[in-house]
């Protein structure tokens, strides 16, 4: 994908397919940084023959108030940041990172027959009409995906991805006061597309995998075919909902919640239901029903975004879905979508292709998705 992002020192690209970045220089590992809400996911891979080896990773906590400010924010992410770099010898600076929420975004749209050039040249132009923000304020970037005919012309059916300005030069900021260089900066859903493909067994078929990475603050839902990404989208009903919800029927703070919520998770066995009405254990009834509902309500987005990914042609199909994230954990979550989905359902393991991993905690796995995606990218990948 050509999109130059001129930042001072940094001439960096928003992207996600293979050539969503910018050219470069430099060794060909990356380090893969996914910052989310409350906290950093860092992976280290490098490869040896065709086997992918993991050298450092780490989950460090975000230590801010809700109400911190930017600065203050961005130091509770710099200081473990930098200390992890200190403390492990990372001397891969080169860094690929992601974004994600309601100031990123991605369109699939069908653009007239240009060159590459041609379209890079005119990008501004062409997309203006696809961007729902000021053309100004945003960095723009692309990837062709293929030549289409519609209504007898050739055209070129096209990832449009745009990333408000700021939201881009604060994550090169936050890279930069660590010390690392940043390389590429990706799409979260993208990212995870490189792990489904280390993933995939070619014994599935071609059914499309549906992927749900639930993090704190919003869930990255993606529909990969094929390879390549079809569908794209950020659903605010994610961790925090499902927090806000426990909050509300128990009327307790945040901390009892989480615990409550990580205690007792969704109740979908008759037997079990059955057992916590005739022992009285109202904290578990209470949790699951109110769980429930956010769930419910996150299936409601799934079908949506499913009947949108059918209605684009024929023969499509949804074969598997992965959830991902931090809060992927909740116990039962995977069943209870699959019961309501119809499709099997699993708990993404990013580091089930990876060896050294033995250290990393299974209870941990699913929020290094993007991290261990971002980290599979490699240096110039852009240029094959």
């Amino acid at each position: 994908m050509n999109m130059a992002v001129k930042m001072d020192v940094v001439k960096t690209k928003l992207g996600a397919l293979k050539g969503y970045a910018e050219l470069f220089l430099g060794s060909r590992d990356l380090l893969g940084v996914d910052v989310g809400s409350v906290s950093v996911k860092v992976v280290l891979l490098k490869q040896e023959g065709p086997s992918w080896h993991l050298k450092a990773w780490a989950l460090l906590p975000i230590n801010a108030r809700p109400d911190a400010t930017a600065d203050e924010r961005k130091a509770a992410i710099v200081k473990p940041l930098r200390g992890f770099l200190i403390e492990k010898g990372v001397k891969v600076l080169d860094t690929a990172t992601a974004l994600s929420g309601n100031a990123v975004i991605v369109r699939y749209v069908k653009f007239p027959r240009l060159t590459k050039r041609e379209l890079e040249s005119t990008l501004t132009t062409e997309a203006e009409p696809f961007i729902p923000f000021d053309i100004n304020e945003v960095q723009l970037g692309f990837h062709i995906l293929g030549e289409v005919v519609e209504d007898g012309q050739k055209k070129m059916e096209t990832v449009l991805v745009a990333a408000k300005k700021e939201l881009v030069t604060a994550r090169l900021d936050v890279l930069q006061a660590c010390g690392l260089q940043p390389a590429v900066v990706d799409v979260d859903s993208f990212a995870l597309e490189n792990v489904h493909e280390r993933l995939r067994d070619p014994k599935e078929g071609a059914a499309a995998a549906l992927y749900l990475n639930i993090g704190h603050m919003v869930t990255n839902l993606s529909i990969i075919e094929s390879g390549v990404t079809r569908v794209v989208r950020d659903v605010f009903i994610a961790g925090q909902t499902m927090t806000k919800a426990v909050m509300k029927a128990f009327q307790c703070e945040a901390p009892r919640a989480d615990e409550l919520k990580k205690s007792f998770g969704l109740i979908i066995d008759p037997a079990e239901k059955e057992k916590a009405l005739s022992t009285g254990n109202r904290e578990a009834l209470g949790v699951s029903q109110a769980l429930g509902q956010v769930a419910r309500d996150l299936v409601g987005e799934v079908h949506r975004s499913v009947d949108f990914y059918l209605s684009q042609g024929p023969d499509r199909a949804i074969g598997r879905i992965f959830i991902s994230g931090g809060s992927a954990r909740v116990k039962n979550l995977d069943k209870h979508l699959a019961n309501e989905l119809k499709v099997p359902v699993a708990v993404l393991d990013p580091f089930a292709f990876v060896k050294g991993a033995e250290a990393v905690p299974q209870d941990m796995r699913p929020s290094f998705g993007v991290a261990m995606g971002l980290a599979l990218r490699r240096n110039r990948d852009w240029e094959a």
